[in-house]
């Protein structure tokens, strides 16, 4: 599934692998100036790769290396010969793309691999400049982008939602908020999100996300220091872990983000 929706000088491109005709899971990639930034999932390359034939794509940045943002990378670089950058700590992972968990493979599909150049501190197009803000924690090679003067910023997955409850095994909350309050300082007016899509208040959403984490975080103390379980605490705060664990077979469940939250 690839669906466009174009907001002024932004394209973007809503896509999803899907099953019996349902979206499995969504994520977004955005076009703007001829930059692609992200390429979705490997079960969206070929719809992507034809999407693009026509557009002017001059080149693609990833935001990090995780399958459903580079997952188009190699069909784009084989059919249409498109440039494609990454945060140095991504290319020895994009060069040689490990396997993937059997739940990450059904979601997404399994990446090929591919030759990617190394991002610097900025990418110009035409029009814009894009500064890239490190911003580790979801994994170690997460970059965002931002356009100053259009006070945009281009976050990949440190945002999400202003209230995640799931967090991956190998995640780092405490580094994702120490990213958050990297971002909130350079004061953005629009976040674009690869899955909550554009957002107006982007401080108030950031700002918000930090407040539900450092919440948790102080109730989850609390509650360990009465002598709960850091399965008890999260049955407590978050409710039981439901189907997302248990396709995951436990590595994106509830548990790891209190479990982050808590270590110092």
């Amino acid at each position: 599934m690839l669906q466009v929706v174009e907001h002024g000088p932004i394209t973007r491109i809503h896509m999803a692998r899907t099953l019996f005709g349902r979206p499995l899971y969504t994520v977004e990639a955005y076009l703007v100036d001829g930059l692609l930034i992200d390429t979705g999932c490997p079960g969206t390359a070929r719809e992507l790769v034809a999407w693009c034939r026509e557009r002017g794509v001059q080149r693609v940045v990833n935001t990090h290396h995780h399958e459903d943002h580079s997952g188009g990378d190699a069909p784009l670089q084989r059919a249409l010969g498109m440039p494609v950058y990454a945060p140095p700590q991504a290319l020895p992972i994009l060069a040689d793309f490990p396997r993937l968990q059997f739940y990450r493979r059904l979601v997404w599909g399994q990446p090929r691999s591919v030759a990617a150049e190394p991002l610097g501190a900025t990418v110009e197009t035409d029009r814009y400049r894009f500064e890239v803000i490190p911003t580790p924690g979801h994994c170690p090679d997460h970059v965002c982008l931002f356009e100053p003067r259009q006070g945009w910023l281009f976050t990949g997955d440190l945002f999400i939602h202003e209230r995640v409850r799931y967090l991956r095994a190998d995640e780092d909350a405490r580094l994702i908020l120490d990213s958050l309050r990297r971002v909130l300082t350079l004061r953005p007016r629009l976040l674009v999100c690869s899955h909550a899509g554009l957002v107006e208040d982007a401080c108030g959403a950031i700002e918000r996300k930090i407040a539900f984490w450092e919440g948790l975080a102080k109730e989850a103390r609390a509650l360990r220091e009465q002598g709960l379980s850091l399965r008890q605490a999260t049955d407590r705060l978050l409710g039981p872990e439901d189907m997302m664990a248990r396709v995951s077979r436990g590595h994106f469940a509830k548990i790891h983000l209190i479990r982050s939250l808590l270590e110092e």
